[in-house]
């Protein structure tokens, strides 16, 4: 399965039409939208937005990041072939994939800030899946790290601790775009698709392959 990781968005159109041109190139299956998708936008503005990904004929599932209506977290937007996956799962070509939106509880100035305790409920509620998309990235990674200091949640981090998923598609942290593994599981920080950042994922069976790259070249 070919998978393209986006995060960050931040209302970018510009990143969502190169994003298209490249699905379509390399016959996506799979579009990871790990939140963020909208600067304090509408629901109808993250509607459109999902909507034109999927045009593109891939499954989309996403995740409200903490700059995403909260509405979010409990509406579906009625997109066929577009999931939400917080605190929900799904079935794409037998892989299994759960998730956690917004950002942990900081300025307050955000819209969905959560708690250890209520991300922890969240991804409780899944289950085992194959692929964890969650805004947050799991603490004391190479993707969750600002000024030197780990920022990421400790629930998601005890949740591939406990449950191994192959894959961790994560953002929020824009200073952070990597590669990394938690165990057996790998963790994509894919950075800001706002700059153009994203990563190209391929799973066969539980083998992952990730480049990361730009919208925009090299």
């Amino acid at each position: 399965m070919k998978v393209l990781q986006l995060s960050d968005l931040h209302g970018s159109r510009r990143a969502v039409s190169a994003a298209k041109g490249l699905v379509n190139s390399l016959e996506i299956d799979l579009i990871i939208l790990a939140g963020d998708i909208t600067t304090f936008g509408s629901v109808s503005e993250s509607r459109s937005f999902v909507e034109d990904f999927a045009s593109t004929g891939a499954r989309v599932v996403y995740v409200p990041g903490n700059c995403d209506p909260p509405e979010l977290l409990e509406l579906d937007l009625g997109v066929e072939g577009v999931f939400n996956l917080h605190a929900r799962t799904a079935k794409i070509h037998d892989i299994n994939i759960g998730g956690v939106g917004g950002g942990l509880i900081a300025s307050g100035t955000t819209w969905i800030e959560l708690s250890e305790e209520e991300i922890e409920r969240a991804v409780s509620s899944l289950g085992r899946v194959d692929i964890l998309v969650s805004h947050t990235p799991p603490y004391g990674t190479d993707a969750d790290v600002v000024g030197g200091v780990h920022v990421g949640s400790h629930a998601v981090r005890s949740y591939c601790e406990k449950n191994s998923p192959i894959l961790v598609a994560c953002g929020h942290i824009h200073e952070s775009r990597s590669v990394s593994k938690l165990g057996r599981s790998y963790v994509v920080n894919a950075g800001p698709a706002r700059s153009g950042y994203i990563a190209l994922i391929t799973l066969e069976n539980k083998d992952v392959k990730v480049e990361l790259t730009s919208l925009y070249g090299k």
